[in-house]
């Protein structure tokens, strides 16, 4: 009878990491390079054929004979393995091997086998016996997936869409990636060929147009005679009814394609771009998984069992497993393993720290997992149910440099192929490398053969480079490497509103032992965990999970309990079938149901036992968050199961009651081996604890203790101060800052209500110093962010004093507010000695705020008052006390009231919260480090601003430079640059009158879109502060559209609803046209507002970006002073009488040059009852500009199609009224090319 034999396997980026054991036997463990590989270090050349290798060379005899022999050395050499003697460590190779392989060199052995197989045969090998002789069943975590999708190695599957929706993935949501590039970058689109289909269904799920079959069958063999084997199909509400979607996926299949993904089946929830992504997600992995996979079939032979890993944490069967399940399998097995151990020493509340070689995975475990349905793996974006996880870009192969005179780590990365310098084969400086340098490593504990002479060389080119001192630079990269996960940490804890110095971490992978300390500091957590094998975790984590299915169904809306009860049931039993495949028993683990207030997109997790118990819970749950009980009718959108195979219970380990206490018995040595220490028996930091997968080191001001199943116990004996390195000092405090402001938005919108906030992300936080003065922001809305700080120092001097818990509100542009519906709020943070350290503020756009019309953007308005309420400076709470109630009162009251009111507090409430975050996590940095060094730091990076402004104009020095940008009603903007001596004087004298209309801006606008510029033009990773503006004298004209009078009587105050959307963009283009360094863009942000008196909606849209010389531009984006999302089809079409009948690429409409300008988009609505709309557009008579002799680009243009065929042209900016059957149509402008053609 054969022997059976399990293993359990994790593929990472670099490593892959093997558990194996004979059932009822001992475990066994190796580590093998993911390419398939071993290393090896020669020791001494014997002959041209004929090496000896260092000691830790250590396979079975005869094993290695047929791999691959490689070597570097005038470019990649390969020859094969013909003998290897184990006992004497000489290896004989093909051929003769020239005199460049010397000893000391790190020679590669390729197995040409998938690394876990190679990890397999190696333990059976060790064993003494072969795979014929046993019966294995593997357990596999893999990064294949993931890295195909990272170094872009899938193919581009055949794409068939409803009609007017082939660019959706080139559009996306029309973000682009990054605030400051010239040229916007976007996510790129996996998908091949776009066939549209001409069918339809309607929000509801009624069927409207059958798809043409025979139509689709031609295209299908088209396309089939042009090598496509795999497509994807994706239409729009087929999360509602699938039926046309699997009558297409069934034509494709019979006509001869491999693979069809039925887009609803990937994600059968409402979201058309999310689950389109996802499906053409996994046509493009799909070959890469099949292939893999049945390599791995193959290699276990017609008995081996395969279970894989999925992102939930589960196993299932490859037959089950999809490529978007695997993108996060291996980080899942850790959090699997991790919190087993962690519960095994009776901890519940855990925040794991996995560090491998490519990057580092943080996760947080509250007595269950934390799950998500949407997340991010490189720039592709996943739907799915996965294990709440985030990845950052600091493994052990990230590399360590300076750019600009500033020290970074990651995010690029050395991969498993060089590797870090240590490793031999040519590769840079690394994290790895730098932990080696400082002691932290030792050579012959290591998963691979290392050199720290390779090592040496890097770090001593770049002392030579900036003249630090090493120890400086070395401790610089921890430093930093060290911040990074701290902050990866604080997002994952703050954006669920936990504490992460409340919980113990957990450290695992290669690396993870060397940083925990350091980040524990940082954090301010107390206990760390490192479990055995920690090195192997995420391995022993894929061995101890359980076979299980998370299920999830959509619900029809309005149900009652006792259909969701019958779904459950339905639910459980498909469940059911899924494991019956399988021995074992399973159990429900949980009960989820989501549930959202009635007009909500999105709402809340509620775990439930008992039906009846759901909306209780949900009531409970929400005034936990908002402050107040929900108000609205409840939906229950959707329910989720989570089934699994029954739980083994483990052994409890066990430490000394007294961890923290006598250190009479301390092992006091510098180097220990894990294995030489005995249960209880304890160690004093600074020291360094090996295994032959890792290095824990025991930081001054820690104590541990191991306990009585190997894992070391560490906890915190007395506050040591982080140790303040100079050179690194402002990066780390840039991050810090930049930091606390992303939590700040994270906490705003987690705990938001209205779309506008939530989904569309249009609000922004920020820091300022005690004078005011803007410091540090989170990437959010240009055209907020530099303003923020006119705002609060115009705000401020309303009242006579601040004092502790005050919180102030505005949004009149009198004090420095920028239209009505962006309200900011303000709050002084103050010192531990009363006076005042800092402020914070956010400012976020109320899709209703009152007004004439519905949405508060409305184009017709003469005065402010006809844009909605007006909130001079007031406060929101006065040394901690609420006066909430009056600012709902002046909201309810205003001559044109909110139509929102229950939604502007509840966002209100949120941007207070957001506040208060901000708040306490100031508190404890001057806790950490004190007012003067924060003061000091907030300076610094002021002045690091302005170092870099005063740079730029000095190479510009003397220059005088001229604009003008034209408003389509013939208004001007007009600009006289002139710089001297590093001073710029930014002089818009010339431009217009104020306006009777709403196109006027206001001062705080001008210096924002003055500071964005200036940020745009330097290209160095600054935060967007007033510092750039130091060396900037700006004149705007009193009584101009820039400078309008807002008397005391709100009646005689000018509208501006149009000033901040579309002045603000035509300023940049302003500024840009005369630095003549990009061509213009779109110029405008197409502001479309509809609604009548039961709803409004409220969107900008995209367009194409201008290009530079050497680039073109970005088509269908999000540029300058704007970078909303826009909202989602099917999420438009559930909630508004309306139906989107195109989403486009404007094709051809970008100015043609050597380098093109971007085109813009097409979006076309169809209104299914009367409603008003509203427009608020530039560029429709004049177009986005040229540079250096490239065209510009097309003009924007916007009408109304009646229903009776009736064509009507709207103005710039424009207001009608549209019936059922009418149709809207919006064409945006073009960005201007670049140099002739």
């Amino acid at each position: 009878m054969k022997k059976e034999w399990h293993f359990y396997i994790d593929t990472g980026g670099t490593f892959t990491d093997c558990i194996g054991h004979e059932v009822g036997g001992r475990f066994q463990r190796v580590k093998v390079l993911s390419r398939g590989s071993l290393t090896a270090k020669i020791e001494r050349k014997i002959s041209d054929n004929k090496f000896l290798l260092t000691k830790e060379s250590c396979w079975p005899q005869s094993f290695p004979i047929g791999f691959n022999f490689e070597w570097s050395g005038g470019g990649s050499k390969i020859t094969k393995v013909s003998h290897w003697d184990n006992s004497k460590k000489i290896i004989s190779v093909e051929g003769n091997v020239p005199l460049d392989v010397r000893a000391g060199d790190t020679v590669e052995l390729n197995s040409g086998l998938e690394a876990p197989l190679l990890g397999m045969r190696l333990i059976l090998a060790n064993s003494g016996i072969t795979q014929d002789e046993c019966l294995v069943r593997m357990r596999l975590a893999t990064t294949r997936c993931t890295n195909a999708l990272l170094e872009e190695k899938g193919i581009k599957p055949v794409l068939f869409i409803t009609k007017g929706f082939s660019d959706l993935l080139e559009i996306g949501d029309q973000t682009r990636i990054n605030l400051f590039d010239l040229i916007p970058q976007k996510r790129k689109s996996l998908a091949g060929t776009c066939v549209e289909v001409q069918e339809r269904t309607d929000a509801e799920g009624n069927i409207e147009v059958e798809p043409d079959l025979k139509k689709v069958r031609i295209r299908g063999k088209e396309l089939l005679a042009s090598e496509n084997r795999i497509a994807v199909v994706s239409f729009i509400n087929s999360f509602k009814n699938q039926q046309n979607e699997k009558r297409v996926a069934h034509e494709l299949r019979k006509i001869g394609f491999e693979g069809v993904i039925e887009s609803a089946e990937i994600y059968s929830f409402i979201q058309f771009l999310p689950r389109l992504e996802a499906s053409v997600l996994e046509g493009y992995l799909y070959p890469v998984l099949k292939n893999y996979l049945q390599n791995i079939q193959a290699g276990l032979g017609q008995n081996g069992q395969l279970l894989i890993m999925n992102s939930a944490g589960g196993l299932v069967e490859s037959a089950d497993y999809r490529a978007i399940d695997s993108l996060l399998s291996g980080p899942a097995g850790g959090v699997v393993g991790s919190s087993m151990v962690a519960r095994r020493a009776g901890f519940e509340r855990i925040i794991n720290l996995d560090m491998g070689g490519t990057s580092t995975d943080v996760s947080r475990f509250s007595s269950n997992y934390s799950y998500r349905s949407i997340f991010q793996v490189g720039e592709a974006r996943l739907t799915g149910i996965s294990l709440n996880i985030e990845t950052v870009a600091a493994g052990g192969g990230s590399i360590c440099e300076i750019n600009d005179g500033k020290l970074s780590v990651g995010p690029k990365s050395a991969g498993a192929y060089p590797g870090p310098a240590c490793y031999g084969f040519g590769g840079p400086l690394c994290l790895t490398d730098v932990n080696l340098l400082l002691g932290r490593l030792n050579e012959k504990f290591f998963s691979t053969p290392i050199s720290k002479s390779e090592s040496e060389k890097r770090i001593y080119q770049l002392i030579k480079k900036t003249g630090f001192a090493k120890e400086y630079l070395l401790n610089g990269f921890i430093e930093i490497a060290n911040e990074s996960m701290a902050r990866a940490i604080r997002k994952i804890s703050v954006e669920e509103g936990y504490d992460p110095s409340e919980h113990v971490l957990v450290s695992y992978g290669g690396a993870g032992g060397q940083h925990i300390c350091g980040v524990a500091d940082r954090l301010g957590v107390k206990k760390i965990l490192s479990p055995e094998d920690a090195g192997l975790l995420s391995a022993y984590g894929v061995g101890l999970s359980r076979i299980e299915r998370v299920i999830e169904k959509a619900l029809p809306v309005g149900i009652n309990n006792e259909r969701i009860t019958k779904f459950e049931k339905e639910l459980f039993e498909d469940g059911r079938r899924k494991f019956s495949v399988f021995e074992n028993d399973f159990v429900l683990v949980r009960k989820i149901a989501f549930v959202r207030m009635k007009g909500q997109d999105y709402g809340l997790e509620i775990d439930y036992q008992k039906v009846t118990e759901i909306r209780r819970q949900y009531r409970i749950k929400f005034e936990e968050i908002f402050g107040f009980p929900p108000t609205k009718k409840l939906e229950i959108y959707s329910l989720r199961i989570h089934l699994a195979c029954k739980e083994e219970q483990t052994e409890k380990e066990e430490f000394s009651s007294t961890q923290s206490g006598s250190l009479e018995k301390v092992n006091s040595k510098n180097m220990i081996y894990r294995s030489d220490l005995k249960k209880g028996e304890k160690m004093k930091g600074p020291c360094i604890v090996m295994d032959k997968f890792g290095t824990l080191l025991i930081e001054d001001g820690w104590i541990g203790e191991k306990g009585s199943m190997g894992s070391i116990l560490l906890s915190k004996r007395n506050d040591c101060a982080i140790k303040n390195n100079p050179i690194v000092m402002e990066e780390l405090f840039m991050s810090r800052f930049f930091c606390m402001v992303e939590e700040m938005g994270a906490q705003l919108k987690r705990t938001s209500l209205s779309v506008n906030i939530r989904d569309r992300h249009d609000f922004s936080c920020a820091l300022l110093d005690p004078d005011g003065n803007l410091v540090a922001n989170a990437p959010h809305i240009p055209v907020h962010l530099g303003a923020l700080g006119i705002c609060v120092r115009e705000s401020i001097k309303c009242f006579q004093s601040m004092a502790e818990g005050d919180i102030i509100v505005t949004n009149h542009p009198a004090y420095g507010g920028s239209h009505l519906p962006d309200i900011t709020v303000i709050a002084p943070v103050f010192s531990e000695d009363g006076s005042i350290l800092a402020f914070l503020a956010n400012r976020a756009h109320h899709a209703e705020i009152g007004g004439i019309l519905p949405g508060s953007m409305p184009a017709g308005s003469k005065k402010l008052t006809e844009e909605g309420a007006v909130i001079p400076p007031s406060y929101l709470f006065r040394q901690g006390v609420s006066q909430m109630d009056k600012i709902s009162e002046l909201l309810s009251s205003a001559d044109y009231p909110t139509r929102q009111l229950f939604e502007n507090m509840a966002d209100l409430s949120a941007q207070v919260a957001s506040l208060r975050m901000g708040i306490l996590a100031m508190a404890d940095l001057e806790k950490q480090f004190s007012k003067k060094v924060l003061i000091s730091q907030m300076n610094a990076l002021r002045f690091t601003a302005e170092r870099n402004s005063s740079n730029f104009f000095n190479e510009l020095n003397g220059k005088e430079l001229r604009a003008v940008e034209k408003l389509d009603d013939g208004d001007q903007l007009s600009l006289s640059l002139k710089i001297k001596k590093g001073i710029a004087h930014f002089d818009f004298s010339e431009t217009s009158l104020c306006r009777s209309d709403n196109l006027n801006a206001n001062e705080a606008i001008v210096y924002s879109v003055v500071a964005y510029c200036l940020r745009l033009l330097i290209d160095v990773n600054l935060p967007l502060n007033e510092g750039l503006l130091s060396p900037v004298r700006i004149t705007i004209p009193k009584g101009s559209l820039l400078s309008p009078v807002f008397p005391k009587n709100l009646e005689k105050c000018p509208g501006v609803a149009g000033g901040n959307v579309e002045i603000s963009q035509k300023l940049v283009e302003l500024i840009l046209l005369a630095f003549q360094k990009v061509a213009g863009s779109q110029g405008t942000m197409n502001n479309v507002t509809f609604g009548n008196e039961l709803f409004s909606h409220y969107e900008t849209i995209g367009g194409g970006s201008g290009a530079v010389i050497g680039r073109s531009g970005t088509s269908a984006v999000q540029v300058h002073m704007t970078n909303t999302a826009i909202t989602d089809p099917e999420i438009l079409e559930s909630r508004f009488p309306i139906r989107l009948i195109k989403f486009s690429i404007r094709r051809n409409s970008g100015g043609g040059g050597r380098w093109n300008g971007g085109d813009g988009i097409v979006r076309e609505f169809l209104f299914d009852e009367k409603s008003q709309i509203s427009l608020l557009t530039q560029n429709r008579v004049n177009s986005p500009s040229g540079l250096n002799g490239g065209m510009n680009g097309k003009c924007g243009e916007q009408y109304i199609i009646r229903k009776d065929g009736t064509k009507e042209n709207l103005l710039s900016v424009d207001a009608s009224v549209v019936f059922c059957g009418d149709r809207l149509i919006i064409k945006t402008p073009g960005g201007g090319g670049a140099a002739s053609a």
